[in-house]
């Protein structure tokens, strides 16, 4: 078994969809406290989200800790980290006490590279140090550069086998390909009646996303201040929810409540597909529907999971993936056969 330990859903849901779409059966727990639930499926991989991305690093280590001690002896564990090196890096890993690490946080496909120890490319404005995020434990680190699928395969095979890997979606991609000898993966196009998008992500990749899917017409677009909006109902096929700036300013857990209030059930009730960007978002509004594990099913394109909850299907994106159409594309497969 495999154990993914992410410190948001969803980078949680990024780093298991390679293995969903590799045929592998993939359980994600969307907060430590489910892991019980979620080892109980015998799953070949389970992830789960810490929702230590936005506290304190004593807590982040006490959380990542909690998980640790969850597994049963033997279970092999990625730690999953953001590919633009966010969060409380350096303490969640310390307490995983590694001897060797094997740290690879880019995303070749997506352009997002490592070279010299730095991190960069797509979406940053400047190259990260990787060793900057590490600390103490930068002295058993390999850092190897990663610009390319075949350095990133390469790096993996060339790990200590005792070495704790820490990534991003590039290093799960390869990992998934060792482990199943599998190159390829299947797609997994979900045809939808009524769709409803939850946008909280501020991020400046995913704020064009939705202009493009603007620009397209044949929807119902809310804008909700801090998350909150003045009018939940929806006629449309596709329901569009976008917290934007609001007065006085708001945090991001505050926002993302608000908006799984203004969105669950008044909306969550009447789709078929509920698509959520933003990590604190997709946490925010899977708790208010009362779920705390999903099965993965896979992607619908590179980067965008899908899972099911009963009837419906849950699909995430992180804030900083995709290009300005990739809304635009999601939406066309989702429609496609209705």
């Amino acid at each position: 078994m495999l154990c993914i330990i992410a410190d948001d859903l969803t980078g949680a849901f990024d780093a298991a969809a390679p293995f969903s779409g590799r045929g592998q059966s993939v359980v994600v727990a969307l907060h430590p406290g489910a892991m019980a639930k979620a080892l109980s499926f015998g799953c070949d991989v389970v992830a789960v989200s810490t929702q230590s991305r936005e506290v304190t690093a004593d807590e982040a280590a006490g959380r990542v800790a909690a998980v640790a001690a969850s597994l049963p002896a033997g279970v092999q564990v990625f730690k999953k980290v953001d590919s633009r090196l966010k969060g409380n890096i350096g303490a969640e890993l310390a307490v995983l006490a590694p001897g060797h690490l094997l740290v690879a946080p880019a995303i070749p496909e997506f352009g997002r590279v490592v070279r010299n120890g730095q991190v960069s490319g797509f979406g940053m404005d400047k190259p990260i140090s990787v060793a900057g995020t590490l600390g103490e434990l930068g002295k058993v680190a390999e850092v190897p550069d990663t610009s390319s699928t075949a350095e990133m395969q390469a790096a993996l095979r060339a790990a200590p086998s005792d070495a704790l890997l820490v990534g991003a979606r590039g290093l799960a991609e390869a990992l998934a390909v060792v482990m199943t000898g599998r190159a390829e993966k299947r797609l997994v196009p979900r045809p939808a009646e009524r769709i409803l998008m939850v946008v909280g992500s501020r991020d400046p990749i995913t704020l064009p996303q939705v202009a493009a899917l603007r620009a397209q017409g044949g929807m119902d677009w809310h804008c909700a201040p801090n998350g909150v909006m003045a009018a939940p109902g929806s006629s449309g096929k596709v329901t569009v929810v976008q917290a934007t700036p609001g007065t006085p300013a708001a945090t991001g857990n505050e926002v993302a409540d608000a908006l799984a209030k203004s969105v669950h059930p008044a909306l969550t009730a009447q789709a078929d597909a509920i698509f959520l960007t933003g990590g604190a978002t997709a946490e925010a509004v899977l708790r208010r529907m009362a779920l705390d594990v999903l099965q993965l099913e896979g992607e619908v394109l590179p980067g965008v999971p899908l899972a099911r909850a009963g009837d419906q299907a849950v699909i995430l994106k992180s804030g900083g993936f995709g290009d300005e159409e990739t809304l635009v594309q999601l939406v066309r497969i989702l429609r496609a056969d209705t």
